[in-house]
């Protein structure tokens, strides 16, 4: 039996195949909370890999304002959205999607706009160029969109920066 046990398996195995699957069917809102889910995910796989030069590196801001290191894998999550406002956001997508509505965020913790806040804040938004002229689906294109204030987010640059994100951290840290 064959299984998953590095951050690097779990990159090549899970994250990338999501990405790909999603990208390819970008009107699907399962694949995206796929693709946000293992974008997310990987902090986990990559701190266990690399907690002591994690620990003695990454520093994040807490709730009230003060910067701290990194000291667990939720930490490392904080830095990664703090210096990564756009990891953060697939930090959200992931959380809602999973657990349907998120805590309200603290008062001393800064989001970026267009933190979800539930589930429902990542939808499918469908376009269409001149239907009437053409058949009822003519050029309808479906995206997922992340609703977002003043203006909705497109999810799939959003999760090509975070895949983009992770390759540039693993060469900066030479993993």
């Amino acid at each position: 039996m064959q299984g998953i046990t590095t951050y690097t398996e779990f990159k090549q195995a899970v994250v990338e195949p999501d990405f790909r699957d999603f990208m390819s069917d970008q009107g699907n809102l399962r694949k995206a909370w796929h693709s946000a889910g293992s974008l997310f995910h990987l902090a986990d796989w990559v701190y266990v890999a690399h907690k002591p030069t994690i620990d003695a590196k990454y520093k994040f801001i807490d709730d009230i304002g003060r910067t701290k290191p990194v000291s667990c894998a939720t930490q490392f999550a904080n830095s990664l959205g703090q210096i990564h406002p756009e990891f953060q956001l697939i930090r959200g997508v992931s959380n809602a999607a999973k657990h349907c509505e998120l805590k309200s965020v603290p008062s001393g913790r800064k989001k970026p706009p267009g933190m979800p806040s539930r589930a429902s804040d990542t939808y499918i938004s469908t376009g269409r160029f001149q239907s009437d002229a053409f058949q009822f689906n003519a050029f309808q294109i479906a995206v997922v969109r992340l609703q977002g204030s003043p203006k909705d987010i497109e999810f799939a640059p959003l999760a090509q920066s975070v895949l983009d994100m992770w390759d540039k951290f693993f060469v900066a840290e030479g993993w």
